[in-house]
């Protein structure tokens, strides 16, 4: 059957593009991983494998995912381990817990296996934030699989705030060492509704309907929701964070590499990015002025000039 595409701008930010497979693939250790995936249509398209960032989940990026499959590009997005639909690891489902990085990697890895077996040509990838950090490892362990990749706003170095980056790193090692890894940091707690007009969706992106498309998803499968992250979830994002960041760890990424960042990032360093980015050879570097975090779900100059950069890139 044909795909028809969704016109309506609402509808493609709140309905998945119709002919998704949805399924749970098994980890190696039998955790059930969420994947949702879309045959390609347009046989010159490569095949996108699109992660997403932290408490992220697939339909999120619903107007990502129209944009690729009206394309005629094949498309497999997940959810991590641990929010999502692909199960909790904290004491409480809204705790933001962390597997461990290695974990997530070895899970990334996996996926990309099942999605190459699928894809019926070359496998790209689409990250944001987390998932954009994890790809880099992954590339940069020479994992394989991934023949080129976009990462928008990788997590390179975190903000950290109000503490800054040196006092939180220190404080997540002490209350870890304490046993109170599995707490939420300090002001975190459980998911909230975000309102238009917030600090949070300023921090996000300028658009406050876009902002608001994630509670509406949520108020639909309560399950989607995750709340803050963890002290143990913090001190794993720090030492991973290091591991990325070593000297000669990106230098042995050989596949073409395309970062976009927000000018100032409220969440994550743009500054570290722009140098780790630099360390890379031939990758390139675009910077969007007042955009926020999530520049896939940006105001419409601003998401359209994202979205264009990046097809144009994988393609």
């Amino acid at each position: 059957m044909p795909h028809i595409p969704e016109r309506d701008p609402y509808f493609r930010r709140r309905s998945l593009p119709h002919g998704a497979e949805r399924l749970f693939v098994p980890m190696p250790d039998g955790w059930p991983v969420r994947v949702v995936h879309w045959t390609r249509q347009d046989p010159a398209r490569p095949h996108v494998l699109v992660a997403t960032g932290r408490a992220d989940f697939a339909e999120k990026y619903a107007e990502t995912l129209h944009d690729l499959v009206d394309g005629g590009w094949g498309v497999t997005t997940f959810d991590w381990r641990g929010q999502g639909l692909s199960r909790r690891l904290g004491k409480t489902p809204m705790h933001g817990a962390s597997p461990g990085f290695d974990v997530w990697l070895d899970d990334l890895a996996n996926v990309v296996e099942w999605a190459t077996q699928r894809a019926e040509g070359p496998l790209v990838a689409l990250a944001h934030s987390m998932g954009a950090h994890l790809v880099l490892r992954h590339l940069a362990g020479g994992r394989g699989g991934i023949t080129r990749a976009a990462v928008l706003a990788p997590m390179t170095g975190l903000a950290a705030s109000p503490l800054g980056p040196g006092v939180a790193r220190w404080l997540a090692a002490r209350m870890v060492k304490a046993g109170r890894g599995g707490d939420y940091v300090l002001g975190g707690g459980p998911y909230e509704p975000g309102a238009a007009g917030s600090a949070r969706q300023r921090l996000l992106t300028s658009d406050p309907e876009r902002y608001l498309d994630e509670g509406w998803w949520i108020g639909q499968y309560p399950a989607l929701a995750l709340g803050a992250v963890t002290w143990g979830w913090l001190n794993d994002a720090f030492a991973s964070i290091s591991a990325l960041n070593a000297p000669g760890v990106v230098e042995a990424i050989t596949v073409p590499v395309l970062a976009l960042i927000p000018e100032k990032d409220g969440l994550v360093d743009s500054n570290a990015t722009r140098r780790l980015i630099g360390r890379i050879a031939g990758a390139d570097l675009e910077v969007y002025p007042n955009a926020g975090h999530e520049l896939l779900r940006e105001a419409d100059p601003i998401r359209a000039a994202a979205v264009a950069r990046v097809l144009s890139f994988l393609s």
